[in-house]
């Protein structure tokens, strides 16, 4: 402790100095860190969209094989592909006696997709 006039002043040793430092030093980097990662996520929930985006046939279109997708129905956009194609979703349901139509198999990879090409129909 060190008297200068009326105030007396306490001072650190050297060491104790340090270690204060590098304590402040990990704080603040952990705050700096956890306000990074808050705003990350009010960013992600902010700019995501909840929204799905609906395509309707406006004409008739038929696949290589010859399954006609009439015009009004509507596909959802599973992904802009980079090519510069849209990939499209088409739910198919199916119950009863009409499941028999089908020949079930199973595979082991995970986002299976079997794409089907369409063109308009003559």
């Amino acid at each position: 402790m060190k008297n200068r006039g009326n105030v007396i002043v306490r001072t650190l040793p050297q060491n104790q100095l340090l270690v204060a430092r590098k304590v402040m030093k990990s704080v603040t980097i952990f705050v700096i860190g956890v306000l990074a990662g808050i705003a990350s996520v009010l960013a992600f929930f902010l700019l995501s969209s909840n929204n799905t985006e609906v395509w309707k046939a406006t004409v008739d279109l038929q696949s290589s094989n010859g399954v006609v997708i009439p015009a009004g129905t509507e596909l959802v956009v599973k992904d802009y592909m980079p090519e510069g194609f849209v990939a499209l979703t088409l739910s198919v349901n199916v119950e009863g006696e009409e499941l028999e139509a089908f020949e079930k198999t199973v595979s082991n990879k995970n986002n299976l997709r079997i794409p089907v090409w369409v063109q308009k129909s003559n």
